[in-house]
């Protein structure tokens, strides 16, 4: 049994429920009064970096069939209010989860504003329109379905990223090999243990052994899975923010990674791989096979995965 929340004047309920959202089936959608408000939250119950970036495209496919509205996202203090202690579920202890909203969605030109109150009822990730025989649809596709749009108004959901003018002159600053191509290795704490890793090992090999590298690794690059590469420039010792590592991430020609959201971020910019976890990860219990590992909807349209 799961738990479907409501979020009502800034308020959460949970209500036992065998599954989140609507089956295909059966489907329910947003409140036409509602939509003709034309005042818009985007909200998600999970705030994982990858759990927010899954809808970073929403804001501005929200305006494209919605024109007149205003889209708003919740701030620091509105998360802190309705998930409270919830919050520090993510993270483990090593990020302050009710700062992954603005790293988001910072300078998206499709947002009006970070709002400490909204009132309303919150549509956000639980109303949702899912297909029981097939898990490969995004989430945010499933999303936009309940919020009344076709198929074909949902044109292109893959991630998106919006870098500020401070932050492309401070890449143009810091990226020395400023003509040449480069790819990205980010490797999780779980790398290794939630997939074997040699078919994505064996597809790094294919590349010209002068290409540049940045990795980014739990593991020192010395002793990490990839200290056979040449020319590696490891990222964590500088101590960059999430935006930096992915000015560098979104500008790489290609890119190599387990599934976080920091790789999942790049599927419009750069040719992206992404090593499928097989697994359930420690804090899911080691070992434990995912049966179905994009039925939470986690599946981005453009990641090619391994």
């Amino acid at each position: 049994m799961k738990t479907f929340f409501r979020i009502v004047d800034d308020k959460l309920f949970g209500i036992p429920q065998e599954n989140l959202g609507f089956e295909v089936s059966n489907s329910m959608f947003i409140p036409d009064e509602y939509l003709s408000s034309n005042n818009f939250l985007v909200m998600r119950t999970c705030h994982g970096l990858g759990d927010w970036v899954l809808l970073s495209a929403m804001p501005r496919l929200l305006k494209q069939k919605y024109p007149n509205c205003k889209v708003y996202l919740p701030s620091k203090k509105l998360l802190t209010k309705i998930f409270g202690d919830m919050l520090k579920t993510w993270g483990y202890g090593t990020f302050d989860a009710s700062d992954v909203v603005r790293n988001v969605f910072h300078n998206n030109p499709y947002v009006d504003g970070f709002v400490s109150k909204y009132g309303n009822e919150v549509f956000h990730d639980h109303y949702r329109i899912y297909d029981e025989n097939n898990d490969k649809i995004p989430l945010l596709n499933q999303m936009l379905k309940f919020w009344q749009f076709t198929d074909d108004e949902m044109i292109d959901t893959t991630p998106d990223f919006y870098p500020t003018t401070e932050e492309l002159d401070w890449f143009k600053n810091y990226h020395k090999y400023r003509n040449k191509e480069y790819g990205y290795i980010s490797a999780s704490s779980t790398f290794g243990e939630t997939a074997e890793p040699k078919v994505m090992i064996d597809k790094i090999k294919e590349h010209d052994e002068n290409l540049i590298w940045y990795y980014y690794g739990e593991v020192p690059f010395k002793t990490s899975h990839f200290n056979f590469l040449n020319n590696v420039i490891e990222v964590k010792p500088q101590n960059l923010n999430i935006r930096q590592q992915q000015l560098l991430k979104v500008n790489a020609v290609v890119n190599y990674g387990n599934e976080t959201g920091m790789n999942l971020w790049t599927a419009k910019y750069s040719n992206t791989f992404v090593l499928n976890n097989k697994n359930y990860g420690p804090i899911h219990g080691s070992n434990r096979k995912r049966k179905r590992p994009f039925k939470s909807g986690n599946f981005v349209e453009g990641v090619n995965y391994l």
